[in-house]
């Protein structure tokens, strides 16, 4: 599995190249990458250019694409996404739905999810490429290990909802819940195709209803998704990232201050007041932390351009020491299927993780299969 998933974290690697960053002998990984291509789950491209001194060129290796395909669903108050991408992160479908406040109540979260499923598991079979699991984002607390929905107040989801008992059933393949904002963590981390970002924050902005009710008022709601260290970071009880400006006080009914009123429109001068308030509280938390990289995603490309001069010019007043910040600061790479794209691609980093090991060498956690028996199951 280590080799797997250097192989599909990278565009092309050699095998002489992975035994180098594995620290693997070189016959080791011959062999292992022997039963890999013979399995179809690697390929061998291109060959490269020989070395100084000449000799056999490298034969470099990247992931079957096409082995299989992992499903992406976001369920907000406004709109259901739905995406099918391939081993490398390519778009093979994708639908959006509205929401409607009547058939959402008569529906609900459930209704929605099972929707979702249908549609992702007709597009497989129309492309006849097997649906080696299903991630489903939302906003919400989840817990760290994707076993319950704690609470979503958007999706009216009060008393929380167990995966194994209440979503699993609904699909005859894995399923895997997390926060929307954390999801568009994996959607970054799966573009960029290489060395993952250690420190980095994504700002998931979005204007919509609060609820999927009739009458819900459109607001700017925000979430944080956070990689701390190279890792996907949940906080002890599952929380990290849930927002509300330092600045916020009651009577708000917002997660912004009374003078950031309800934002019915982008384009109003509050709007620009708001992305402001924003903007000082990220900026914060980037000097705070020490963050590498800050996204900025989920509303049309010119708000989210707005929103990032305005990180940047707060990054730097609020920074006390004389030498430049270096954060990047950026809009998304993908902007409104984000979160359905990374609830796909948190799909993958299952399907291609290594199995974690104690101090004295053993598996923490030995799943009743493993990755790359399950990889082997889909063919």
């Amino acid at each position: 599995m280590r080799i797997l998933r250097l192989v599909w974290q990278s565009k092309r690697a050699s095998r002489v190249e992975i035994a180098s960053i594995l620290k693997m002998d070189k016959s080791t990984v011959t062999k292992i990458i022997a039963e890999l291509t013979q399995k179809k789950l690697a390929l061998e491209t291109e060959s490269g250019a020989s070395g100084p001194q000449g000799g056999r060129k490298p034969v470099f290796l990247e992931i079957n694409a096409s082995y299989a395909c992992s499903g992406g669903i976001e369920i907000n108050p406004e709109r259901m996404y739905v995406c099918l991408e391939d081993f490398c992160g390519t778009i093979l479908y994708e639908h959006m739905q509205e929401i409607d406040p009547d058939s959402y109540a008569q529906k609900g979260f459930l209704g929605y999810v099972k929707e979702g499923i249908g549609l992702l598991q007709a597009a497989s079979e129309r492309l006849r490429i097997k649906l080696a699991g299903i991630g489903l984002g939302i906003p919400g607390m989840v817990e760290s290990d994707g076993s319950k929905i704690i609470q979503s107040i958007p999706l009216l989801i009060e008393d929380g909802l167990d995966v194994v008992e209440d979503i699993q059933p609904l699909c005859d393949i894995p399923i895997f819940v997390e926060n929307d904002a954390r999801c568009c963590c994996y959607t970054e981390q799966l573009l960029s195709r290489g060395p993952k970002t250690q420190n980095m924050m994504y700002v998931l902005a979005e204007h919509r209803p609060l609820q999927p009710v009739k009458d819900s008022p459109k607001n700017l709601s925000v979430g944080l998704g956070l990689i701390l260290n190279g890792r996907i970071y949940h906080g002890a009880n599952s929380t990290a990232g849930e927002f509300r400006s330092v600045h916020w006080q009651s009577p708000s009914k917002t997660q912004f201050s009374p003078d950031c009123a309800s934002v019915q429109n982008l384009g109003d001068s509050n709007a620009a007041k708001t992305f402001r308030e924003l903007a000082k509280n990220i900026a914060f938390l980037v000097n705070t932390l020490s963050l590498d990289v800050v996204y900025v995603g989920g509303l049309e490309k010119k708000y989210a351009e707005e929103i990032v001069k305005y990180i940047r010019e707060e990054i730097v007043y609020l920074w006390p020491y004389g030498w430049n910040k270096t954060t990047v600061v950026s809009t998304a790479s993908v902007s409104q299927r984000s979160v359905s794209y990374g609830a796909g691609a948190k799909v993958l980093d299952k399907l291609f993780s290594v199995p974690e090991l104690d101090e004295s060498g053993r598996r923490r956690k030995a799943p009743a299969a493993s990755p790359y028996k399950y990889l082997l199951s889909l063919r």
